[in-house]
């Protein structure tokens, strides 16, 4: 039986607030809070504000990331979720994201990457902290 090392989810939001995709700082609050959520490892962050209005940003965690980028005047989000080890972490921080995100319409794709075997002994990511 085979098993997979990480869970990456790629989705598009539509019909967000664009007040807060308008802003680097209220997104770093969402996704900060993602993390916090989920109970993953953030290591470092980096958020660009762009002028007039958008913003991208990713946050490094011991798992893998979660990332976003931005476009306020179509209620538009990209954003992906990858984290390895407890694949239940990854939804939690993307159900987090939705939530506080509230969209209209969401398209997902949930990639399981890393296919082992199960018999082969596998290493997680380390937590740090």
């Amino acid at each position: 039986m085979a098993k997979t090392l990480g869970v990456h989810i790629v989705a598009d939001l539509y019909g967000c607030d664009p007040e807060i995709l308008k802003s680097a700082e209220k997104m770093a609050e969402v996704f900060e809070g993602a993390v916090r959520h989920a109970n993953l490892n953030k290591l470092s962050a980096y958020y660009h504000q762009f002028e007039p209005y958008g913003a991208t940003g990713v946050v490094v965690i011991s798992e893998s990331h979660l990332s976003f980028h931005t476009w306020p005047e179509h209620g538009y989000v990209a954003i992906d979720v990858y984290t390895c080890g407890d694949h239940e972490n990854a939804f939690k921080a993307f159900d987090y994201i939705v939530e506080k995100l509230q969209p209209e319409r969401v398209e997902k794709d949930v990639h399981f990457r890393g296919v082992v075997n199960e018999e082969e002994e596998v290493t997680f990511c380390v937590s740090v902290g």
